[in-house]
């Protein structure tokens, strides 16, 4: 190989990304740490891009239909591809309508869900006594089934100094825990509301911000790679927003399924505990468990018999979930083949737990959607037609 001007130049910029590979292997732990230490930095501007791209979606809703219906006959705010220009005013409107729109639904089910906890609490405290009494009786019936029992407790010595010395160090331990809790609680509250600003100010200059995202790429990478990069950032926005709608879709599937099956077994709280269901399957496939957990330890209190029924009920609605709503729904939703959701959330759950999960699945539409377009284009290339393949 001749070493000229171009190969030198290859050859060197390998030899820089091996010793920055090297460079990083031997400093894993630093890196990661830094990396941490960043991603605590960015959270909120995180979060604020997250719960944008959530509003955006109510948003575009009100805007389409609340003022654009109203433009279409005006030429004058007719934009291209067929838009129609949003002023100030309307944004602004669209924006405080949207964050009223989730608080609504949070607060609707928020409403059906804790009066039943605070109800639960009230006959757990209110029947503390009968449990202590039937748990002295349980002693004394134990004590003289196994009088060995009563003489083994008898000579249990117990260290009062070291037992006060103890609730001193735990009483420690809970004061640390609880000063933690609340320091790391007033930094969450801090950090929500700038995300929520951040949010806000994306929406009302999200056409801005989009124009001068692509100068930025456009002015530096030449135009075939450009196109490409907002050709894979608008698959990247479909797919979370279809991944998002199909999660709604499939929630309300499945909490209304939870609540029709508990009205027809007769088991309490079906509306409570249909809308709890409901929203914890916005947490892929597990999340019917976590709302069946919930459930049950609200049904214990008032029947134990019941509350098996229901245990019973959820894990059967569970694997109906997971194995035919929620591939078909959401699998459908985003234009992905049912088997795919299911590859993507055993391996996404796999590497990173129940976010992997939420994250899998967006990222394996995407990659399925260009593999399926290259794949297309190669066929095309080669001037085969794929349905006589």
């Amino acid at each position: 190989m001749r070493l000229d001007k171009e190969n030198t130049r290859q050859i060197l910029k390998i030899v820089v990304i091996a010793i920055i590979l090297f460079v990083c292997l031997l400093n894993v732990q630093v890196i990661w740490n830094a990396t941490i230490y960043l991603l605590n930095i960015i959270s909120p501007f995180t979060w604020g891009l997250a719960i944008a791209f959530i509003l955006n979606i109510f948003m575009t809703i009100y805007e389409n239909k609340l003022f654009v219906i109203g433009q279409k006959n005006n030429k004058k705010t007719k934009l291209r591809n067929n838009k129609y220009k949003i002023n100030k005013f309307d944004r602004s409107l669209s924006i405080i309508l949207s964050i009223i729109t989730i608080i609504t639904i949070i607060t609707v089910i928020l409403l059906l869900i804790i009066p039943q906890f605070v109800e639960v609490v009230k006959n757990l405290l209110s029947n503390i006594p009968n449990y202590l009494e039937n748990l002295k009786l349980l002693a004394i019936e134990l004590t003289e089934k196994f009088p060995e029992a009563n003489n083994l407790i008898q000579g249990i010595n117990i260290d009062t100094e070291q037992l006060r010395n103890g609730i001193v160090n735990i009483s420690k331990s809970v004061l640390d825990i609880t000063i933690s809790q609340i320091t790391s609680l007033l930094s969450n509250i801090i950090n929500f509301f700038i995300a929520i600003i951040f949010a806000i100010y994306i929406l009302a200059n999200k056409e801005g911000l989009k124009r001068q995202t692509k100068e930025f790429i456009y002015a530096r990478i030449n135009k075939e790679k450009s196109d490409y990069i907002i050709k894979v950032a608008r698959l990247a926005r479909d797919s979370f927003r279809n991944f998002l709608t199909g999660q709604a879709k499939e929630a309300v599937i499945l909490g209304s399924l939870c609540a029709i099956g508990m009205l027809i077994l007769k088991i309490p709280y079906a509306g409570p505990i249909g809308a709890l269901t409901a929203l914890t399957a916005f947490i892929p496939i597990v999340g019917a468990f976590i709302g069946g957990f919930i459930g049950a330890i609200l049904i214990v209190v008032i029947d134990p018999i019941k509350a098996l029924i229901f245990i019973i009920f959820i894990i059967i609605l569970q694997q109906v979930e997971g194995n035919l709503i929620y591939p078909h729904v959401v699998g459908k939703n985003m234009g992905i083949p049912s088997i795919w959701v299911l590859v993507a959330i055993t391996i996404g759950g796999s590497l990173f737990g129940i976010m992997g999960m939420i994250i899998g699945l967006p990222i394996v539409s995407i990659i399925y959607a260009i593999i399926k377009e290259n794949t297309n284009k190669k066929l095309k290339e080669k001037n085969l037609d794929k349905e006589f393949i």
